[in-house]
């Protein structure tokens, strides 16, 4: 799959596995790869016009900053992976339900990098929706009530 003469076998190794691993993850779970991949995309991108942005506009950028931009990327990727387990555990067709959670978070992720760019040329910032906090809301509320109707 992929080597790198610098990369120790072992390193080699345990990369290959981890991605076959989450390759096959995805694949059982139902998620699409392209969609997946191009979230993965649009998510390097909007950390990077992210740091452009924040430089533009005068804003400090420390490490810290930019170890809670990568943590805070890395768990948007799992939250298609979440929904997925959740609907395998119980049994569900959840199919449109992560094509239109991976979409939603793709819009996301588009409508962020477009306002970083605007923000990078014009130096000011646009306002940010944090459309994740409104989908797990939403999810939040669905599970709630679907308990409390098993419950009845």
């Amino acid at each position: 799959m992929f080597t790198d003469p610098s990369m120790t076998v072992t390193a080699q190794v345990i990369f290959n596995v981890t991605t076959v691993g989450f390759s096959a993850l995805l694949t059982y779970l139902g998620i699409g790869s392209e969609a997946f991949t191009l979230f993965a995309l649009l998510l390097g991108i909007d950390y990077v016009t992210g740091v452009l942005k924040a430089r533009a506009i005068g804003q400090s950028i420390t490490s810290n900053r930019m170890k809670y931009g990568i943590i805070s990327k890395l768990s948007l990727i799992i939250v298609p992976i979440v929904l997925a387990i959740g609907a395998k555990a119980i049994g569900a067709d959840a199919s449109s339900v992560l094509s239109i959670g991976i979409n939603i978070l793709v819009l996301s992720e588009v409508y962020s990098i477009i306002g970083n760019i605007y923000s990078i040329r014009t130096r000011l910032e646009l306002p940010e929706y944090d459309v994740v906090s409104a989908i797990g809301k939403r999810i939040r509320a669905i599970l709630i009530k679907a308990e409390n109707d098993t419950q009845s």
